[in-house]
C-alpha cells in the first residue's frame, strides 16, 4: 500500500506521496515578496522555518486562488528544503495498491508545449484518474533557481 494525500487544484484532483510531505497548514501571517513569479504567494514561518508558499492553481492554470482563508497548504519536501503548495482543498489521505498506480516514462520533454515532467504516475480512483505529482520536478530550471534564491535567505542568521 502507498499512502498519498489527495487534493484539489481548480477542478482537477491530484495526489502526492505522503513520504514527500511534511504537514498540512493554513496560510496566515505570510510576507509578500516583491518581484517574484506570480505563483509565489510569499513566505511564511512554519515552526521556525521560513517556507515559500506556492499558489498551485496559478502555477498550473494561471488562475490565482482568491481567498487564502478557504485553502489548504501542503508542505512538501523539495530539493532537501520545504515549500508550501497552496491548493483549493485537501480531500483525504488514501492508500493505493500498486496495481492502481500506472507509471509513465520519464521523458522530461514538453508535449505540445506543455511540460508534464512533474507528473510521476497516475492512479485510478473511484472518481477517475488522478495525476501523482513529483514535488522535486514542479519547476523549470529558471523557476528552481528563483526558489533556491528565496530559500537561501532562510539560511542567513541574524
Amino acid at each position: 500500500m502507498n499512502k498519498h494525500i489527495l487534493f484539489r487544484v481548480g477542478e482537477q484532483n491530484y495526489a502526492i506521496s505522503i513520504a514527500e510531505t511534511d504537514r498540512v497548514v493554513h496560510i496566515e501571517n505570510y510576507t509578500i515578496v516583491p518581484d517574484v513569479s506570480s505563483y509565489i504567494i510569499g513566505m511564511q514561518d512554519i515552526e521556525g522555518t521560513i517556507v515559500p508558499m506556492i499558489d498551485l492553481s496559478e502555477r498550473f492554470f494561471k488562475q490565482r486562488l482568491e481567498n487564502f482563508d478557504q485553502t489548504d497548504t501542503v508542505v512538501v519536501k523539495w530539493k532537501e528544503e520545504k515549500i508550501g503548495l497552496t491548493v483549493n482543498e485537501v480531500l483525504a489521505v488514501e492508500d493505493f495498491n500498486e496495481d492502481q498506480i500506472s507509471t509513465k516514462e520519464a521523458t522530461g520533454e514538453k508535449k505540445d508545449g506543455v511540460s508534464t515532467s512533474y507528473i510521476s504516475a497516475f492512479v485510478q480512483t473511484k472518481d477517475g484518474i488522478v495525476p501523482i505529482l513529483d514535488p522535486h520536478a514542479l519547476f523549470s530550471a529558471d523557476q528552481a533557481e528563483e526558489m533556491q534564491a528565496l530559500l537561501a535567505i532562510n539560511h542567513i542568521q541574524s
